[in-house]
């Protein structure tokens, strides 16, 4: 079985002899060890966790880690992997359809006993999408004109701010049409069906790229141990199913650039039909747009078929204005035309400010600014670039305090191992009403009072705590692994992409608004490189201290 054996070439510079495509993957492969290899070095000594007194919100705090432990952890990690690699044998007679088939099963059967355990009631922006979507259904255009329920836009509908998450309300509206339901469980339920479409996006991704099945073995077990997207699907909102989309839309375009054949073109109308979905359902999925094309034209350059151009600026154009689109059809189906709302600038206005729950987290600067100019987005966007350089000034001349503003920001984001998986569900309501105090999810959330006193009982939430902090602080570690790899082979367009999302994902939320709930997506797509980074090291540590069975 050739697929086993040690292969140096893993690990030997591969030849590619495009100096674009050299200078691209080396640069995408170096920027991704240094933003995130930053944060395996900072998870092993620190963790940030969600503030449990109830009257905090979203405040986050940063904990020191017992360093010694955690290094044993790590290598404990790598011991268990050269075992079961020494072991390989037995695991690579499993075949890769029941790899696949069992872990859609585990992820459909857990998510399942989640979502209908749970039952989480939307609020605020979910909550205003799913009333939406509900009124809609019914013919009732009201949310165009006015704010529903929240007191926050008083008179004003939420969607002249935020026109962009009527994507995400045309899904849920015919979601809701096909179901007949107008509860937001059908679209939890999705999430979890989502989540399993992209573990198995990622599977057969992970052997187009690596065409190994001990990377895919390894990446089965990981997927099955990420339990924070499984969480996270209790919360109704467009984060996993976007992503999923996008993993989908990302894997016919890697079809397209493995294949041959003449008709190979045709691989380009799923991937945009998914990535329109992507878009729609998450806004800021645009970046795995931005980094497709990048990938896209790089292989271009190197196959040097400047025909596909053309198939390249469809992707582009029809992704880019999905929204527009859908934004008309509400708008000729009310009456009503929305104005352009919120600008990116406005957001990274709110992204470099502070806030009482992180370092350019959400402080309400967007909306305030809006209503501050009745509207008026080029007014208030003009006051958003002056108070940008205001900031640019306050970063470049007070290097402590750039340092402390930007280190608490990535940190409160990226090294929050919980993502706000269970946060998200558990300061929601429940259809069935409160949580019951003999029910497994009163061990699981975890709350307090104003008094300090415990609200839940928490004791199985402390343990999934512990969990996600070990587990996250693996996968980065792990990942540095991959991209120190990545690095000496010369990553070629297609594995460039995967690796351009992560970075795009990682500046975007730096300089805009921040949130680690934003980051839980973007960490299936670590593990997913975490995988190849633990088959490597285990065949490495193998090769240099051989086990003879």
């Amino acid at each position: 079985m050739q697929y086993i054996k040690f292969n140096k070439e893993l690990w030997k510079k591969e030849n590619i002899n495009n100096p674009i495509e050299k200078i691209c993957g080396i640069g995408t492969s170096v920027l991704a060890l240094i933003f995130f290899g930053m944060v395996a070095i900072a998870s092993i000594g620190f963790t940030s966790v969600i503030d449990q007194n109830s009257y905090a919100g979203e405040h986050i705090l940063y904990e020191k880690d017992n360093v010694f432990l955690n290094i044993l952890f790590i290598l404990l990690f790598v011991a268990i992997a050269v075992l079961l690699y020494y072991f390989r044998d037995i695991f690579m007679k499993i075949p890769e359809s029941k790899l696949k088939v069992g872990l859609f099963v585990y992820t459909i059967v857990v998510g399942m006993i989640w979502v209908i355990k749970v039952q989480c009631v939307p609020a605020f922006d979910s909550g205003q999408i799913y009333d939406t979507a509900a009124m809609f259904v019914k013919g009732d255009m009201t949310p165009m004109t006015i704010s529903t329920w929240e007191s926050l836009f008083e008179d004003m509908s939420y969607y002249q701010p935020f026109p962009h998450q009527l994507g995400l309300v045309f899904i849920c509206e015919k979601l809701y049409q096909i179901c007949g339901f107008e509860t937001a469980l059908p679209v939890e339920i999705f999430n979890v069906v989502c989540l399993a479409l992209m573990y198995l996006g990622l599977q057969k991704i992970a052997k187009r790229l690596f065409n190994s099945k001990g990377v895919v073995l390894i990446l089965t077990v990981i997927l099955a141990l990420c339990l924070q997207p499984l969480f996270m699907t209790a919360f109704p909102y467009g984060i996993i199913i976007g992503f999923s989309a996008a993993i989908w839309s990302y894997y016919f375009i890697l079809c397209f650039m493995q294949s041959n054949h003449a008709k190979k073109a045709l691989y380009i109308l799923p991937a945009t039909f998914l990535m329109v979905f992507s878009v729609l359902a998450k806004y800021n999925n645009l970046i795995c747009v931005v980094a497709i094309t990048i990938g896209l034209v790089v292989y271009i350059i190197r196959e040097k078929e400047w025909i596909s151009l053309a198939l390249v600026a469809v992707f582009c154009i029809v992704a880019f204005n999905s929204m527009s689109i859908v934004v008309m059809h509400y708008e000729n189906k009310s009456g009503v035309v929305l104005k352009p709302g919120v600008t990116q600038m406005m957001f990274l206005d709110m992204g470099l400010n502070e806030s009482g729950m992180a370092p350019g987290w959400y402080n309400g600067r967007t909306i305030i600014l809006y209503k501050k100019h009745n509207g008026d987005s080029e007014a208030a966007t003009k006051e958003a670039k002056e108070d940008i350089s205001k900031r640019i000034d306050k970063f470049l001349s007070d290097a402590t305090y750039r340092r402390d503003f930007f280190g608490k920001k990535i940190l409160s984001q990226w090294n929050e191992p919980s993502y706000e998986s269970i946060w998200a569900s558990q300061v929601k309501g429940h259809y069935y009403g409160k949580v019951d105090k003999e029910s497994w999810l009163n061990k699981v959330y975890r709350q307090n009072d104003q008094d300090g006193n415990p609200v839940y009982d928490g004791s199985w939430g402390k343990k999934l705590d512990a969990y996600f902090n070990i587990y996250q602080m693996l996968m980065f570690v792990m990942f540095s692994v991959a991209m120190i790899s990545f690095i000496r082979k010369r990553c070629n367009a297609e594995t460039m992409i995967l690796i351009l999302i992560l970075i795009g994902g990682f500046l975007y939320h730096l300089f805009f608004e921040g949130k680690s709930q934003y980051c839980v997506s973007y960490f299936v797509l670590i593990s997913f490189f975490a995988a190849y980074g633990t088959y490597l090291i285990a065949k490495t540590v193998e090769l240099k201290l051989p086990l003879k069975k």
